[in-house]
């Protein structure tokens, strides 16, 4: 089940004024935990009612009505969607939410839970609700693949995707050597990646072989960024290679290919501007 954590509007919101670095530290805090825990599903502020606008219907006939609107108190200034087992998970989580008006001011959120489809009688037009919004379904439903993949150095690649990809770092779980990874989890960007050491004493893992034993990468890692050439240098400087120059391709995207020191490929594009 899915709740929203709904941040109330006030004048300092209104009024256009940025949180604290204080306070964006609080929240990228209680986010990351939140992601590593596999609960986060979207968040963000909102920018202030004078940048929206609102729409009046009456009948066929819609208006259009520009901000700012005078009814703070009833506005939305940020969201927090959150996927839990229970209604009583979601309120501790709720319960540790930082003080979006930073400590010792007042300020209030509201916690409400969302519909899932499961929710509605089934019907034709529910079944097309599942087919185009697949973010929209059941907690029983499938995840999104994640990427499991074997390395032959695992502290050496997570510290490399952090550098080159800005990963966050989440549940891991070392081997009785001390050393070597049997699991750790990255956050990139909205993904999720797992990595594991080689571990040849033990034969073949599964099946899942590293690019250095395979002697090649058999597939490539593409990320969509809001600027190609930022995250690209970005990644050179944490010491990939490249494969395929950036360049401006026939299809539309600034895009091109690295090789990280693991033997893995990465795809890096945006929309060219």
């Amino acid at each position: 089940m899915r709740f929203m954590i709904i941040v109330k509007g006030d004048e300092r919101v209104e009024g256009g004024a940025m949180p604290e670095e204080k306070s964006i530290a609080e929240m990228a805090d209680y986010h990351e935990e939140l992601a590593q825990a596999g609960k986060l599903v979207d968040c963000s502020g909102l920018q202030p009612t004078s940048k929206g606008f609102r729409i009046q219907y009456d009948g066929e006939k819609r208006t259009i009505i520009d901000g700012p609107f005078a009814e703070t108190k009833e506005l939305i200034g940020g969201y927090t969607i959150i996927r839990v087992d229970s209604r009583e998970e979601a309120l501790e989580w709720a319960r540790r939410f930082p003080n979006p008006a930073g400590e010792g001011n007042p300020a209030e959120v509201e916690v409400r839970q969302m519909f899932e489809l499961d929710d509605f009688e089934p019907s034709e037009s529910v079944e097309r609700f599942r087919q185009i919004d697949p973010v929209n379904t059941s907690s029983s439903s499938m995840s999104a693949p994640t990427p499991h993949v074997v390395v032959n150095d695992g502290q050496a690649a997570i510290d490399f995707y952090q550098r080159a990809f800005g990963a966050r770092l989440g549940e891991t779980h070392l081997a009785d050597d001390g050393k070597r990874f049997m699991h750790a989890a990255l956050f990139i960007g909205n993904g999720r990646l797992f990595l594991h050491d080689e571990f040849p004493e033990v034969g073949d893992c599964g099946g899942a072989k590293s690019p250095r034993q395979l002697e090649g990468a058999s597939c490539t890692f593409h990320l969509d960024v809001s600027d190609a050439d930022s995250a690209w240098q970005r990644a050179l400087d944490a010491g990939a290679e490249i494969v395929m120059p950036l360049e401006n391709q026939f299809w539309g995207m600034r895009y091109g290919q690295l090789r990280d020191p693991f033997g893995y490929l990465w795809a890096i594009g945006s929309p060219i501007r």
